[in-house]
């Protein structure tokens, strides 16, 4: 028997979907700034773990010692910061379904992270699709919706003993944090 109700097996599906969409190694948007991937990760960090994450997020961007429009940062991150939520959301989904002795609080707070990532992969999912149309309007909200989100899970799992999905709700609020940076460099 499926404990997930059906509302929010279906706002999973569509999250899922939407986060899955590919980004352009090649995007160039009117107006935006080209730099490195060096140049930008020092433009949007303030301690070597900001630039740590930072270099993480554009790990796999083709020839990073080039300069790029920095729409193609955003873009990685935006997906990164999605991939990693849409993990986090599964793995709460199957604590609640696989883990028949969860207290109900326990139980209650990860069904409600569920809910909180379903919006934030719609945020994201969001930023992505104005990402790739050059289209910033909004852009700036789309990306704190999907951060406030996330907080509103850590918020949950930080008031439980030893959750295991605290370390992965922080790794997602990181990301999300560091997509909203990146974005900012459009002038957002």
């Amino acid at each position: 028997m499926n404990t997930i109700p059906l509302p929010l097996r279906l706002l999973v599906a569509v999250s899922l979907t939407v986060a899955g969409v590919a980004g352009d190694d090649e995007k160039t948007c009117p107006g935006a700034p080209t730099m490195t991937v060096e140049s930008a990760c020092r433009n949007v960090s303030g301690t070597q773990a900001m630039y740590d994450t930072c270099r993480d997020a554009l790990a796999g961007v083709a020839d990073p010692l080039s300069d790029h429009d920095v729409t193609i940062y955003a873009l990685a991150a935006a997906h990164g910061a999605a991939a990693s939520a849409e993990a986090t959301m599964g793995a709460a989904i199957d604590e609640v379904r696989n883990n028949r002795s969860l207290p109900g609080d326990e139980r209650d707070a990860y069904m409600e992270c569920a809910v909180d990532y379903s919006t934030a992969l719609h945020a994201m999912g969001s930023v992505v699709d104005k990402l790739d149309g050059c289209s910033f309007d909004g852009l700036a909200g789309d990306y704190l919706n999907g951060l406030i989100d996330v907080e509103n899970c850590r918020d949950r799992v930080l008031k439980l003993p030893a959750s295991p999905l605290y370390a992965m709700v922080l790794v997602d609020r990181n990301k999300a944090g560091m997509a909203l940076f990146l974005g900012k460099l459009l002038g957002i």
